[in-house]
């Protein structure tokens, strides 16, 4: 009983006081987006989110110089981690955890895109550069370390194409439906 109770206050204050600061502080938030708890957002002021956007509990979205932009009506699945960035590991003398920002190349980090319409399974993992198209369907549990072409299921570690998401005919009437 106590648990449901102290469940019940924690949603509430997430969902009327978290929510809305951390909707407030990404570079761009669009309108209809809810964000479930436990999520880890660094920093927000690199993370652009459109509209129609829901993310699951226990999401972390890491970035360092790099950005995060997630277009409309994505879905996530809970425990979603998206990381822009990766550690220089090629300076000979230091060890990796020496290594400072300032020292990292453009490579090191890079956007991160995540196209209308995508969903996002429960426990994914987006490594930087990656851009996922429109329409995507990424499997649960997935580690996603190259694009994906629009409409497209894929899946496994690392991620790969598992099949189409509609047929030709499908798809052109998908598309038809959605851009009304």
């Amino acid at each position: 009983m106590i648990y449901r109770i102290v469940r019940k206050v924690r949603n509430i204050v997430h969902h009327r006081m978290i929510e809305p600061n951390i909707r407030k502080s990404f570079a761009e938030c669009g309108e209809d987006v809810c964000i479930d708890r436990n999520g880890d957002f660094y920093p927000l002021s690199n993370i652009h989110v459109g509209s129609h956007v829901s993310i699951g509990p226990d999401a972390r979205f890491w970035s360092t110089r790099a950005a995060i932009y997630i277009e409309d009506y994505v879905l996530f699945g809970p425990a979603v981690t998206i990381i822009t960035g990766d550690h220089r590991r090629n300076i000979v003398g230091k060890h990796i955890i020496e290594i400072t920002d300032a020292e990292k190349s453009d490579e090191d980090d890079q956007d991160v895109r995540i196209g209308k319409g995508a969903w996002i399974g429960a426990n994914v993992t987006i490594l930087k550069g990656v851009h996922i198209g429109d329409g995507c369907i990424i499997a649960a549990g997935s580690v996603v370390t190259k694009d994906v072409p629009p409409y497209t299921v894929a899946g496994g570690v690392p991620a790969k194409k598992i099949s189409d998401r509609f047929n030709d005919a499908e798809l052109k009437i998908h598309k038809e439906r959605i851009e009304k």
